[in-house]
């Protein structure tokens, strides 16, 4: 894990390589406070990374909020974007002056909007200018193209859903402002705002997680999340002073392969604000340290005496692939296995050697086949043929993104017509309470019976082994 980087961060030297590319767009989203004596839109025209487009966040944003730069609506958002000559489909690249101040924070808009492949520049301009790099003072109108969003609520966090999260404290609250700022002792920049944090809040200042413009490595963020008594097996509300930098908690987050996690767009901005809100001083509460404990499974084996006869339509509005794949990169096994199995506990496989592990997915009795939705890997499954009657489909599941699409019955039936392809007399799966609560009901209506159980327990994964998980 040691020296591991984030991977939607980029070096300079990789995007002076791609500049040109077709398909690769870059954007200035430089925005500064007030003491930062800094004017983003006048840096850019004094000089910007070779084809690079301005992003004014205080512009392409909800003015009807009464709050800096909100996130705009899908629609206005699609617009402005498209007349930067950006889409959907492009390799993004973002960047701001030093690095990890406000370029976070359009890398997360354009995620939260359906791009996929955004990343953010490490050092910055400040970094691009120092290693005396191409600049460009060029400000030629961008060829206009669209946009399409597909826009994912859950990744914002409303003020009604923040009060409710305050009050419940079903999701952990992160807050990216300086450690004065979050214990009331530094007055707000803003005026008419009180000061202090949310109940239950915990402090993780965004310039923390950044040393001279580049972002830290993943061992030093997880132990930083750590250090501020975050848990990285629960949910995640971020916020900030007005918006922007709770975005940089959420790009470590992900980088750590934190998925539940979504951005309170009003943040202190709204909340302090407010006179209806509650609001404490001084230090985060105590950090409560859980010991993990092994967690019970009741397992059911289940098997099948005759294939499928029952068929169902391809899921409509969607594209979908089926690619059994050979020769499998044990990282690209390791990333499905925890992708599907990371809510379920799947353990086992993720503690193997690479000697182990390759030695199983080398033997002429396992495939894996992995499902595509819309040209992203969406879930896979694994068949383990143990003699010519005898069939297990050792491990079946979705990502996280395409539980609630309803493809779960047809994909499973895939999978299923994959076992029997060889007329085996048995196809065998066990479930287990640790997996998706319908797991065992869905077996049995696709033609599963019960024929045994017995419980076992399951030894979670240190933070040292899910480091080094996420290394290899």
């Amino acid at each position: 894990m040691s020296g591991a980087k984030s991977r939607f961060v980029v070096s300079a030297d990789w995007v002076e390589k791609q500049l040109g590319t077709r398909g690769f767009r870059v954007i200035d989203a430089a925005w500064y406070l007030p003491a930062h004596n800094r004017n983003g839109a006048a840096e850019y025209a004094g000089g910007h990374i070779p084809g690079a487009v301005f992003f004014d966040q205080d512009v392409i944003a909800d003015h009807t909020t009464g709050l800096p730069h909100s996130l705009p609506s899908p629609e206005y958002f699609a617009e402005e974007i498209g007349k930067l000559g950006i889409s959907e489909h492009d390799t993004i690249v973002v960047y701001d002056g030093p690095g990890f101040f406000s370029a976070p924070r359009v890398w997360w808009m354009l995620r939260t909007m359906g791009a996929e492949n955004v990343y953010v520049l490490d050092g910055g301009l400040d970094g691009w200018k120092a290693e005396n790099r191409p600049l460009e003072t060029d400000l030629g109108e961008p060829v206009p193209t669209t946009f399409t969003p597909h826009f994912r609520q859950r990744r914002v966090t409303s003020f009604s859903e923040m009060r409710a999260v305050v009050d419940s404290r079903v999701r952990q609250v992160v807050d990216a402002r300086g450690a004065g700022r979050f214990t009331g002792d530094e007055a707000e920049p803003r005026a008419g705002m009180r000061s202090g944090h949310m109940p239950g809040a915990r402090s993780l200042p965004a310039t923390s997680l950044s040393a001279n413009g580049h972002f830290h490595d993943l061992a030093t963020l997880k132990r930083m999340m750590d250090e501020a008594g975050i848990d990285l097996s629960q949910p995640v509300v971020t916020s900030c002073g007005s918006g922007v930098t709770a975005a940089v908690i959420t790009l470590a987050l992900e980088s750590l392969g934190h998925t539940d996690n979504s951005l309170y767009d009003g943040s202190w901005s709204e909340w302090g604000s407010r006179s209806d809100t509650n609001i404490v001083t001084g230090p985060a509460e105590p950090i409560e340290r859980k010991e993990s404990q092994p967690l019970k499974a009741h397992i059911t084996r289940l098997e099948m005496t005759a294939a499928p006869k029952n068929s169902l339509p391809i899921p409509a509005n969607i594209q979908t692939a089926l690619m059994s794949v050979q020769d499998m990169p044990l990282s690209y096994y390791r990333y499905l296995y925890r992708q599907v199995g990371k809510r379920w506990h799947w353990y086992e496989r993720l503690r193997m050697s690479d000697a182990e592990l390759s030695e199983i997915l080398n033997s002429s009795k396992v495939s894996v086949t992995v499902l595509y939705v819309n040209g992203a890997p969406a879930g896979f499954f694994e068949l383990n043929k143990l003699n010519d009657d005898l069939v297990e489909l050792a491990y079946f599941g979705l990502f996280e993104r395409a539980i609630g699409m309803g493809i779960g019955k047809w994909f499973l039936l895939q999978a299923l017509y994959a076992a029997w392809q060889d007329n085996p007399k048995k196809v065998t799966v066990n479930t287990n309470t640790l997996d998706h609560p319908r797991a065992l009901q869905l077996y049995q209506m696709m033609g599963f019976s019960p024929v045994g159980t017995s419980e076992a327990w399951v030894p979670p994964m240190s933070d040292a082994e899910l480091l080094m998980a996420l290394d290899r």
